[in-house]
């Protein structure tokens, strides 16, 4: 989809989130896509012209969203689909430990601790 975003390829309408390079349906620039495990992206960079990875994949091997030809909008679909959320067993909604975790998570400490830590491989979207 990051690929599509930046207008690469084409995926075909119902690919969604699951696509693999079987849901191109247009592909301009004759790109060669490589699908391999998210996981092994990073090391393999060496040998690849471009290549995407995970947020998290990134960050472990030392990469830095500054660095990068492309991000993920934060308002995108896969963003906002993928976001990390806090949740917590039925009934437990009330409780006043998890309203002060989900307060805190959500303040302005925990927003600039983002911001510096992750200089925006991690983005709050609260």
């Amino acid at each position: 989809m990051l690929l599509e975003a930046q207008g690469l390829i084409t995926l075909k309408e119902d690919a969604g989130f699951t696509a693999t390079k079987l849901d191109i349906a247009e592909n301009p620039k004759n790109l060669n896509i490589q699908e391999m495990e998210a996981a092994q992206i990073a090391r393999a960079l060496a040998d690849v012209d471009m290549a995407v990875i995970n947020g998290n994949y990134a960050i472990e091997a030392g990469l830095k969203v500054s660095d990068a030809v492309a991000v993920e909008d934060k308002d995108s679909e896969a963003a906002q689909t993928y976001a990390n959320v806090l949740v917590v067993k039925e009934g437990n909604e009330d409780n006043e430990a998890v309203k002060a975790l989900a307060e805190a998570l959500q303040s302005d400490t925990a927003k600039e601790f983002m911001e510096t830590t992750y200089q925006g491989a991690v983005v709050p979207i609260f």
